[in-house]
């Protein structure tokens, strides 16, 4: 009886091996990485993003705050809203209008939802 396993088991192993190393050095949960977020990831260059891990087969990125920010307002869940106002702090929003630019930064095709601009307006004016 022989086992064999294709490239993409292996792959996915080392991934998950990597993801749990990285999770410990940075006092991370070990469920950190995950690709839940990433159809929600603009396909626009992010300058801002920064290499949290790089290896041989596995580089990790994580998104700059303006780009979390413009994906937390789009979505406009009460969960984020605490989370807008820290990334706003950060990233120097003071108005809806400047929310709105930074929305339409990473996502330029898409329109500003009610609810994300009412959401908006509440909390910058």
């Amino acid at each position: 009886m022989s086992t064999r396993f294709s490239c993409r088991t292996v792959s996915s192993w080392k991934k998950q091996e990597e993801a749990r190393s990285v999770a410990q050095e940075l006092g991370l949960p070990p469920w950190w990485l995950n690709e839940q977020a990433s159809v929600y990831i603009s396909g626009k260059d992010d300058p801002g993003k920064r290499r949290v891990f790089d290896h041989p087969g596995l580089r990790v990125t994580a998104a700059s705050p303006r780009h979390i920010f413009a994906m937390k307002a789009l979505a406009a869940r009460t969960r984020d809203i605490d989370d807008l106002r820290l990334l706003a702090e950060m990233i120097g929003v003071d108005s809806a209008v400047t929310a709105v630019q930074i929305c339409a930064e990473f996502f330029p095709e898409e329109d500003i939802p009610p609810r994300s601009a009412a959401v908006l307006q509440e909390l910058f004016g």
